[in-house]
């Protein structure tokens, strides 16, 4: 951290599924003057504190989890907020929730700057594509779900994660890579080849997660595995057994 520092990014979780410290990441980002940016999964926050309880300036994710088809890998859409002094900042269009003539219930465009349409060249952003496919299924997903719902989401993913992790952990070899405390994605060191252990699970129609050695060779013998809420015990456990019948 120096004066020259503009922002601080931190994932939460980051990458290897580990939850950082927003909180103090956030004190020595606002002590150098800097911005804390924090890249969340929207899923996740159903049960984890949000990142602005916890002094986060921006908070930018990917909405894919909301109910959007995987789709060969897109298109997808990115989740966007910012404290209110930094709305005006913010690229794109705002809309929100007002009542019309009758007094019913709408939504409009509260806020869209007109350098969009008159000074591109100052312009924040350029509304080109159109995803609003994806933000209608994310917006349905929401709804739908509720805010109970995506806390029972958040709870099986965790409690079906570290049921996983306890199971591989007991395989002779197997080892969390991590102490850190995480919430639906771990890394775990394997005895043997994670790419080999990998195309081994394949036949057995399992799909065991991403080798990290092709990511960071510091990690050659990880490999980073993701459990969500549909996954059920059955599957774990036919996945425990795949691995330790891999690296035996």
């Amino acid at each position: 951290m120096s004066a020259q520092t503009a922002a601080v990014v931190v994932q939460y979780p980051n990458f290897f599924g580990c939850l950082e410290d927003v909180k103090a990441a956030a004190e020595i980002a606002h002590a150098a003057g800097a911005l804390l940016i924090v890249v969340a999964d929207p899923v996740n926050l159903g049960l984890l504190t949000p990142p602005g309880a916890l002094g986060a300036d921006l908070v930018v994710g990917e909405g894919q989890g909301l109910g959007v088809p995987m789709s060969f890998g897109g298109p997808n859409l990115g989740v966007f907020a910012a404290k209110q002094e930094l709305v005006r900042r913010m690229p794109g269009r705002l809309v929100g929730a007002t009542v019309d003539l009758d007094g019913k219930r709408g939504f409009v465009l509260t806020l869209q700057t007109r350098e969009q349409h008159i000074r591109r060249e100052k312009a924040t952003s350029n509304i080109c594509t159109n995803v609003a496919l994806c933000a209608l299924m994310a917006t349905i997903y929401v709804s739908v779900m509720g805010k109970e719902g995506l806390r029972k989401v958040g709870e099986l993913s965790t409690a079906k994660a570290h049921y996983a992790a306890e199971a591989f952990a007991k395989i002779p070899g197997v080892a969390l890579t991590f102490k850190a405390p995480f919430f639906k994605e771990f890394a775990l060191t394997l005895p043997k080849s994670p790419e080999r252990v990998v195309k081994r699970l394949i036949k057995d129609k399992i799909l065991a997660g991403v080798p990290l050695k092709t990511l960071d060779r510091t990690y050659k013998d990880c490999l980073l595995v993701a459990v969500t809420e549909k996954r059920t015990r059955d599957d774990i456990d036919a996945y425990a057994a795949a691995l330790a019948a891999a690296v035996a």
